[in-house]
C-alpha cells in the first residue's frame, strides 16, 4: 500500500477494485499514485487501497502486464472515502512474433510457486451440483462417497487419502462448521473458486496436512445482488439457495444473507440379497427405504469495507445443521431401518483484513466461537431386510450398537487464526500464520447408561490444536522464484474408549515440525517448471481420535501420520491451449487407515505406504464459445509395512498394491456456451462430462484366486445439461441427466450409488 504522511491522511482515502473486460477480478495490478514512486498492488480480489496527503486532484495509474495501462483523475475531499471500480481491457500486441496478455487471478495462482489447480465454480451455478461434484473434475482427486447425496464423502489426492487432505472455507479448516456445512452437501452457489493444492500446502491454510489441501474460496464482492435458485429432481430431491447482499458504496457498509435448504429421499435402486424365511439370501433389486438426509444453513453478516482502520471488517452469524437416515453399515452388508442421526451447529466468527497496518505489512484475522448439539437414535430391537420389512426381533442391543444408544452429544470449538505478511523489499515477503483451535465434547445417554452400569458419554473428550507457520518467497528474477517453509504442529487431547465394557481413559501430548521447499522457474513465457519436497505432518482430529459413537468407534490413541512429499509440476499455457502434468512421489508412515467390520468402523495406524504417480489435464478453447477439458491420473500405492505390521505371517504382503484405492482414473467436459441467442444478452450453454474409473481390488491383490477375487468393475458415468438464460442474466432454467446409460456404479468399499437422474434447476440474479 502507498504509505500515507501527516495526520490528514487518515481521512484521505482512495480504495476500489481492478477487473478486466470480463469482470473478472485482476491480481497483481500495480497502482501508483502520480508522480510518486510509490505503489500498491491488488489482492486476489482485486482490491486495491491508497491514502494521500492532500485534498484535491489527484492521478492513479493503473498498469499490468498484457493490459492497457490508463491514467485514472480522481477528486478528494476530507472525510469523504472514494471508492471506484476500474476495468483494464486487453492489449494484444504481436512483436517479432510474441503474443502478450494479461492473466487472470485464476492463472496467476495456476503459475505461482505451488502445485495447484483452480476451477472457477461460477459456471456450476445453475446446475445441481455440489462441492464433491466439482472437485472429482480436477486431476488427480477422487471422490467417493457410502450412498447418495448427504452421504460421507471421502476424497483421494494425488495417494492421500481421508482427513489427510482436509478442507478449507477461505483458509479455515471445514470440519469446525459442523456436519452440516461438510464438503458433500456444500452448493456451489457460496462459492468463487476452489483451490487443490498438491504436495506442498502454503503456510496460510494453517493446518496439518499430509500431502495437499482443498481449500473453498466463497463469493466476496461490494455489490448489489440477489441469487435465488430451485433445483428438483429424482429421488424427491429438492435444493433451495438464497444468497444476497445491499452495498452502501459511500459508506462502505456491506449486510447479506448467505442460506440453502437441501432435502433427498435417496430412494434408489440397489442390487442386495433378501433371507427367505429359512434364512437363505435370494438376490433382489430394492429401493433403499431408510436413506433421507436434509442440510440447511442461515447465515447472516454485516460489517464494512475500504476504511481508514480496516480494508475488511465482517461479523457473521450462523445457524446450520442437518437429519439423517442411516441406512447400513460401512460395506453395505446390514440394512438399518430406524436408526437416525441429527445435528445443529450455531456459530459466530469475526474477519478482519487491512493492509499496510504497518509500514509494507498486512495482516488478516480470523475468529470463531461454534456450539453444536447431536443427536443419535439406536434403540429398536426390530431387524430388518433391504426390502424394509422387520425380518425378526432381538432381545437386546441396537441396529448398530450392543448397548442401544438414545445419545445427545454438546460440542463446543473456538479458533482463531492470525496471518501476517511483511515485504521489506520488492523481491521478497515474509508470511507468518498461526492457527489455534479447542474442542471439547460431553454426551448423555440414559439407555445406555443402563446397559454400562455408568453414563460413559458424560465424559468429557478435549483436544487442542496449534499450527504455525512461517515462510519467506523470494523473486530471483523475472524466471526463477522460490517459497520456503517451517511449521510447527502441536496437539493435547484428552478422551477414552470402551473396551470390553469397560472405560479405558487416554491423554497425549504430540509436537512435531515440518518444512517444505517449492521453486519455480520459467523456461520460456509460456512453459515453466515446478518442483517442491515437503516434510508434514497430520495430526489426528476430534472425529479420528474420539470417533462420532455412531458408526466410527473411537480411538484416542492415534498417533500423527508423516510423509516425505516429492513433485514435479510442468505446465505450458498458450491464449487457446493450457497443459498441466503433475508427477508425485510419497513415503509415508502411520498412515491413519478407516478399517472396518460388520457393524462398526475404527481409525487405526496401520500402515507404511510408498506412492508414486502421474495426473495430466488439457484445456482446450479452440473457438470462444467451445470449451474442453480432459484429465488422467495413475497413482501407485504399495504397502511398506513390515509383517508385525500388518499381522501376516510372512512378507506377502510386502510391496502390495493397497486395496479399495482406485489408481487410473479420469475425467472429461466438453462445453458450449452461445451469447446472445435469440436476444442480446441471452446465453445458451450446453454440455456433456464423463468420469472413468477402472477396476480395482476391493481386498489384497495377493490373497486368492485373482479370477475369484471382489472387485469393484470398471465404471464410465456419463452427464449431459443444457441451460439457457434470458432477460440480461436475470433469469436461468438447466436440464440435466446425471449417469445418462444408468451404469451401475460402486463406491467406497464397493457401497452401490444412485443410477439415472433428472434434475430441472430455475435460477434469478439480480443485481
Amino acid at each position: 500500500m502507498i504509505t500515507s504522511k501527516g495526520l490528514l491522511s487518515q481521512e484521505l482515502l482512495v480504495s476500489g477494485r481492478v477487473v478486466d473486460q470480463n469482470g473478472i477480478p485482476l491480481l497483481g495490478v500495480t497502482v501508483q499514485l502520480l508522480p510518486d514512486e510509490d505503489y500498491t498492488s491488488t489482492d486476489t480480489s482485486g482490491y486495491f487501497s491508497v491514502s494521500v496527503d492532500a485534498e484535491g486532484e489527484h492521478t492513479l495509474r493503473f498498469s499490468s502486464i498484457g493490459f492497457q495501462t490508463i491514467n485514472k483523475s480522481i477528486d478528494i475531499k476530507r472525510n469523504r472515502p472514494v471508492h471506484i471500480e476500474v476495468v483494464l481491457s486487453e492489449e494484444t500486441e504481436t512483436l517479432d512474433g510474441v503474443t502478450v496478455t494479461g492473466k487472470t487471478k485464476t492463472q496467476e495462482l495456476r503459475e505461482s510457486t505451488v502445485n495447484v489447480s483452480v476451477m472457477q465454480t461460477e459456471q456450476f451455478f445453475t446446475r445441481n451440483t455440489n462441492t464433491s461434484d466439482i472437485i472429482k473434475q480436477i486431476p488427480g482427486v477422487v471422490v467417493r462417497q457410502t450412498g447418495g447425496f448427504g452421504s460421507n464423502a471421502e476424497v483421494y489426492l494425488n495417494g492421500m487419502t481421508g482427513k489427510s487432505v482436509p478442507f478449507f472455507l477461505d483458509g479455515i479448516p471445514l470440519s469446525y462448521y459442523g456436519s452440516g456445512l461438510g464438503l458433500n452437501v456444500l452448493p456451489a452457489s457460496l462459492m468463487d473458486q476452489i483451490e487443490v493444492y498438491k504436495g506442498v500446502v502454503p503456510v496460510h491454510l494453517g493446518a496439518d496436512a499430509l500431502g495437499g489441501g482443498i481449500n473453498v474460496i466463497t463469493r466476496k464482492s461490494y455489490k448489489n445482488y440477489l441469487d435465488a435458485s430451485y433445483s428438483g429432481g429424482s429421488f424427491n430431491s429438492h435444493k433451495i439457495n438464497v444468497n444476497g447482499q445491499w452495498v452502501h458504496p459511500e459508506k462502505q457498509w456491506v449486510i447479506g444473507i448467505n442460506s440453502f435448504y437441501n432435502h433427498s429421499d435417496n430412494d434408489y435402486k440397489v442390487d442386495i440379497e433378501i433371507p427367505d424365511e429359512f434364512g437363505n439370501p435370494n438376490p433382489a433389486t430394492v429401493r433403499r427405504f431408510h436413506d433421507g438426509f436434509s442440510n440447511y444453513l442461515v447465515g447472516l453478516y454485516g460489517g464494512v469495507f475500504d476504511k481508514t482502520y480496516a480494508d475488511r471488517l465482517i461479523l457473521s452469524v450462523r445457524y446450520s445443521g442437518l437429519e439423517d437416515d442411516i441406512q447400513h453399515n460401512a460395506i453395505m452388508a446390514q440394512p438399518y431401518g430406524e436408526v437416525t442421526y441429527d445435528e445443529a451447529t450455531i456459530g459466530t466468527s469475526l474477519e478482519y483484513e487491512k493492509k499496510e497496518i504497518l509500514k509494507k505489512t498486512d495482516v488478516k484475522w480470523y475468529g470463531a466461537y461454534n456450539k453444536t448439539r447431536g443427536h443419535f437414535v439406536d434403540t429398536t430391537l426390530n431387524v430388518y431386510t433391504w426390502d424394509g420389512r422387520v425380518f425378526d426381533r432381538r432381545t437386546d442391543g441396537g441396529e448398530i450398537s450392543t448397548s442401544r444408544n438414545l445419545l445427545e452429544l454438546n460440542s463446543k470449538n473456538v479458533l482463531g487464526r492470525l496471518n501476517i505478511i511483511h515485504s521489506p523489499w520488492k523481491k521478497g515477503r515474509f508470511t507468518f500464520n498461526v492457527f489455534s483451535a479447542w474442542f471439547r465434547r460431553v454426551g448423555e445417554d440414559p439407555v445406555a447408561a443402563e446397559f454400562y452400569g455408568e453414563d460413559f458419554f458424560a465424559n468429557p473428550t478435549v483436544l487442542f490444536k496449534n499450527a504455525t507457520g512461517f515462510a519467506y518467497e523470494h523473486d530471483f528474477s523475472e524466471k526463477l522464484t522460490s517459497y520456503s517453509a517451517v511449521k510447527h504442529f502441536w496437539l493435547d487431547a484428552e478422551g477414552y474408549a470402551i473396551q470390553n465394557l469397560e472405560f479405558v481413559p487416554n491423554a497425549q501430548e504430540v509436537s512435531n515440525f515440518g518444512f517444505l521447499q517449492s521453486l519455480r522457474y520459467y523456461i520460456t513465457k509460456d512453459f515453466l517448471v515446478k518442483a517442491s519436497y515437503e516434510y508434514a505432518t497430520r495430526l489426528p482430529d476430534e472425529f479420528e481420535l474420539f470417533g462420532d459413537f455412531t458408526i466410527i468407534r473411537p480411538n484416542p490413541f492415534l498417533e500423527p501420520e508423516q510423509s516425505h512429499n516429492l513433485n514435479l509440476g510442468l505446465q505450458w499455457n498458450h491464449s487457446k491451449i493450457n497443459w498441466d502434468a503433475n508427477f508425485f512421489y510419497r513415503d509415508t508412515d502411520n498412515i491413519i487407515w478407516l478399517r472396518t467390520s460388520q457393524f462398526f468402523a475404527q481409525y487405526q495406524n496401520l500402515l507404511k505406504a510408498r506412492t508414486f504417480g502421474a495426473d495430466m489435464e488439457v484445456r482446450l478453447r479452440p473457438f470462444e464459445f467451445l470449451q474442453i477439458t480432459a484429465n488422467a491420473t495413475y497413482q501407485d500405492l504399495r504397502n511398506r509395512s513390515p509383517r508385525s505390521v500388518t499381522g501376516a505371517v510372512d512378507d506377502r504382503y510386502f510391496n502390495a498394491r493397497l486395496p479399495n484405492i482406485p489408481y487410473l482414473f479420469g475425467n472429461g467436459e466438453v462445453r458450449f456456451n452461445k451469447k446472445d441467442l435469440l436476444g442480446p444478452g441471452n446465453v445458451f450453454s450446453t454440455w456433456w462430462s464423463g468420469s472413468y474409473v477402472n477396476e480395482f481390488f476391493l481386498f489384497w491383490e495377493v490373497d486368492g484366486n485373482r479370477d475369484f477375487k471382489n472387485t469393484i468393475p470398471s465404471q464410465f458415468v456419463q452427464n449431459v445439461g443444457v441451460s439457457y438464460t434470458a432477460w440480461a442474466n436475470k433469469a436461468t432454467v438447466s436440464l440435466e441427466c446425471t449417469n445418462l446409460l444408468d451404469e451401475k456404479v460402486f463406491d467406497n468399499f464397493s457401497v452401490q450409488r444412485p443410477g439415472r437422474a433428472f434434475y430441472v434447476t430455475l435460477r434469478t440474479f439480480l443485481n
